[in-house]
């Protein structure tokens, strides 16, 4: 037999034993554990807060109707209501930023209907301006994405 090929098979011998012996410890070598991230509050489903806001928009214009607001306050609850609306679904707190902060923020069409809700002359607005308003508040809600 030739040399070469008696110190070529223990070559290959000698790989195989060592690729053998390094996958049977990579096996049994402990794993590292990583830490179960907690996971994050389930924010309700957007339908659930839609629903929400409309029944609000809803329910201000009912007492708004029935006499048991006036239209300062009916304009006051939409403007919260509003902000309110996109705080849960944006999960950020719109609740306490100012009208030109909402501006700022490139949040046009909320800024321009809380914007509505501001008016100066709450004593000249009627129940009719402030169901347009209503509407389209509403339409808001159902149109954000």
């Amino acid at each position: 037999m030739n040399t070469v090929w008696i110190i070529l098979g223990i070559v290959v011998l000698l790989v195989s034993v060592i690729l053998f012996v390094l996958i049977c410890v990579y096996k049994k070598a402990p794993k590292k554990i990583k830490p179960k991230r907690e996971k994050p509050v389930s924010k309700p489903q957007d339908f659930y807060i839609r629903q929400k806001a409309l029944f609000s928009i809803d329910k201000a214009v009912m007492e708004l109707n029935r006499s048991g607001i006036d239209t300062r306050e009916s304009y006051q609850r939409l403007s919260f209501i509003m902000r309110e609306f996109v705080s849960d679904m944006t999960g950020r707190n719109f609740t306490t930023l100012t009208l030109s902060e909402l501006k700022k923020m490139g949040l046009g069409s909320l800024a321009g209907l809380i914007e509505n809700c501001y008016a100066p002359e709450f004593a000249l607005k009627t129940q009719a301006d402030f169901k347009a308003d209503a509407e389209k508040a509403k339409w808001m809600v159902k149109t954000w994405s």
